[in-house]
């Protein structure tokens, strides 16, 4: 069995200058000569594995997947609907401790900054991502999700967007990127802003469940 998807940005038509090509490939055959870098590779069991956990992944798949070829039937089409995403809470926890400590990380030393940049990129976006998976009709999975929101939108200065959304293409794609250092001072102006929001959200998550 082999599927292969198109899902993400392409999409949900959100296409720009950083967009690529997100690839998904289902199979349960051999896949030593399959490039790893261009597709994520998953077996049918993971897959449904996902689905019956609830997992963001697989509402990622649910809202923002077509398929492009079968050696059979549509795979995810056959799963039908993912279980409910109960994780919110401790997901929601987990990725506000990923941004402490990258905060942690870049005030302790300057070794690793395009990493712990990329770190706090995707803590917010994925805590954006899972809170509007548990409270939105629709949720959102765009890569600005975080801005998006709304009853809490985070919105940052468009320097400081662009110094976290392109340390994490270069943590991800290899792409060479030199933080400016203006960036560096407005970033250090907004991480209270960033600090806030992630606490008002966990604050009044409990009387939103």
């Amino acid at each position: 069995m082999k599927n292969i998807y198109i899902f993400g940005s392409v999409v949900r038509g959100e296409v720009d200058q950083y967009s690529d090509i997100d690839l998904l490939l289902i199979t349960d055959e051999f896949t030593d000569n399959i490039n790893a870098n261009k597709y994520s590779i998953y077996t049918p069991e993971r897959i449904k594995e996902l689905y019956i956990e609830g997992n963001p992944f697989a509402w990622h798949l649910y809202y923002e997947s077509k398929i492009v070829y079968s050696s059979g039937q549509d795979f995810l089409i056959g799963l039908g609907k993912p279980a409910k995403y109960n994780n919110c809470k401790s997901d929601l926890i987990k990725f506000k401790k990923l941004f402490d400590d990258s905060i942690i990380s870049i005030q302790s030393n300057d070794f690793s900054l395009i990493f712990d940049f990329a770190m706090i990129f995707l803590a917010i976006r994925n805590f954006a991502t899972c809170y509007t998976l548990s409270f939105y009709t629709n949720p959102i999975f765009s890569r600005k999700a975080f801005e998006r929101l709304y009853d809490y939108p985070l919105k940052l200065d468009e320097r400081v967007k662009e110094l976290l959304m392109m340390s994490r293409i270069s943590s991800t794609r290899g792409i060479n990127y030199d933080i400016k250092e203006e960036y560096l001072s407005l970033f250090n102006m907004e991480v209270q802003k960033i600090e806030s929001w992630f606490n008002e959200i966990l604050e009044n998550y409990e009387s939103r469940v």
